[in-house]
């Protein structure tokens, strides 16, 4: 049931079957009939939702549409960036990234903070610079590309499937200036890191209840790292693999008795499956760990195993190397007092190849690197160069085995002499 009011123009009182009684308002907006609730009687009172029905025809006199703008207010915007980063999220990045995590890290981190409750239509270059520059400004001009570049990937996106006309980040330039590191660790280096890693604590060196974990002295420090993520980085050195594919490396992907090791292609950073030869002092670090995590097997309860960690390599059960790994080459590099970064193990296992004679391409083969030249060749060229990659690979493990025993490099044998020489046991 509805009552007019006499005196108030549009002034409707309004009895709900439920006894309620609320005051309401009528009143057209651009030809449209719209229906106002100023609030509950008798909370508010005859004189009152008189002066509050005067108030908001004064307002639509003005070009007001307060009936419309409360109900906008009640509705969630759909446009958002937080609701376009949900679904670039869930169908684009955990579909067909591999780098999903940081890519979710970088969004979560950089972008939503300051752009939440943006709408995506709305987003200016100047939005997009505003974001970047205090990523800069506090000194990491090589993130501020980082995140420009995820903000670019992911309005493409959103281009792509109609949440806006243009990419406003399309023309913006990279704010941080990158230059390709060079960094080559010297035979000395490589005989301190190489003696650092084998370097793990006795008994007597770990930390027990009252004792700290020892640190070694300045001529013999202790390696600072688990000894799992210390193998790891020798198989990155003996490799010349990435060392997230080595952290990954599973069971299942290995051939030791062959010597091989394939990283599939989920896991390549180029999506191609790449065979790695494996020299024998590889296995026999990598034979060591399933030693280890046997033992640990024994000591640890059957129903508490995770069987999907424990098919790693340097995976423990309990826990894994992987959240430690990106601090392990900051933690080496000041026990050393040398720049260190992990990726300076695969520079410089190529560079000493090279050296030794090996040819560059099978260098690129041994690295998996995607070749630049013609596409029609690279696509008919399905050859593996499994022999090459060996040689090169047995070629730089008798050099850095030559570097670690301090002999001179005259005393090695040329690259491709292990082809005609017998196995080692």
């Amino acid at each position: 049931m509805e009552v007019r009011d006499g005196h108030a123009r549009g002034l409707i009182l309004q009895v709900l079957p439920s006894g309620r009684k609320l005051w309401t308002m009528r009143y057209r907006h651009r030809g449209s009939q719209r229906r106002l609730v100023l609030g509950e009687y008798p909370t508010l009172s005859l004189a009152k939702a008189r002066d509050a029905c005067e108030d908001a025809r004064a307002e639509i006199r003005n070009g007001g549409d307060p009936a419309g703008e409360r109900q906008a207010a009640r509705e969630v915007p759909t446009d958002t960036v937080a609701a376009l980063v949900k679904e670039y999220v869930a169908k684009h990045v955990r579909i067909k990234m591999r780098g999903a995590t940081e890519e979710e890290r970088v969004l979560n981190v950089d972008v939503l903070p300051s752009w939440k409750d943006r709408s995506v239509r709305e987003l200016t270059r100047r939005d997009v610079r505003a974001l970047v520059a205090p990523i800069v400004d506090r000194g990491s001009p090589i993130m501020a590309n980082r995140v420009l570049a995820v903000v670019r990937r992911m309005l493409n996106y959103g281009v792509r499937n109609d949440w806006l006309d243009a990419n406003p980040a399309s023309l913006i330039d990279k704010p941080g200036q990158e230059v390709s590191r060079e960094r080559v660790l010297t035979d000395d280096e490589i005989r301190r890191l190489w003696r650092l890693l084998s370097r793990q604590p006795t008994t007597a060196e770990r930390a027990a209840p009252g004792r700290k974990r020892s640190k070694g002295t300045a001529d013999d420090p202790i390696c600072p790292v688990a000894s799992p993520l210390a193998a790891a980085l020798k198989i990155q050195f003996l490799t010349a693999q990435r060392g997230g594919e080595v952290l990954k490396m599973r069971w299942r992907d290995l051939d030791l008795d062959a010597g091989w090791w394939t990283i599939p292609g989920e896991y390549a950073k180029n999506g191609r499956a790449h065979r790695v030869p494996l020299v024998p002092e590889a296995i026999a670090i990598i034979k060591a760990q399933k030693k280890g995590n046997q033992e640990q097997e024994k000591e640890t309860d059957e129903h508490s195993i995770d069987h999907k960690k424990n098919d790693c390599v340097f995976v423990g059960i309990g826990g894994s190397v992987r959240d430690r790994a990106k601090k392990a080459p900051s933690r080496i590099a000041r026990v050393l007092k040398i720049e260190f970064r992990g990726h300076d193990l695969r520079r410089t296992a190529a560079t000493k190849m090279a050296e030794t004679g090996v040819p560059r391409h099978h260098i690129s083969a041994v690295l998996n690197h995607v070749e630049h030249g013609a596409r029609v060749t690279r696509v008919y060229d399905r050859y593996s160069y499994d022999a090459e990659k060996r040689i090169a690979l047995e070629t730089w493990a008798r050099r850095l085995q030559a570097i670690i025993d301090q002999q001179q490099p005259g005393k090695l044998l040329p690259f491709g002499a292990s082809a005609i020489m017998p196995e080692r046991a």
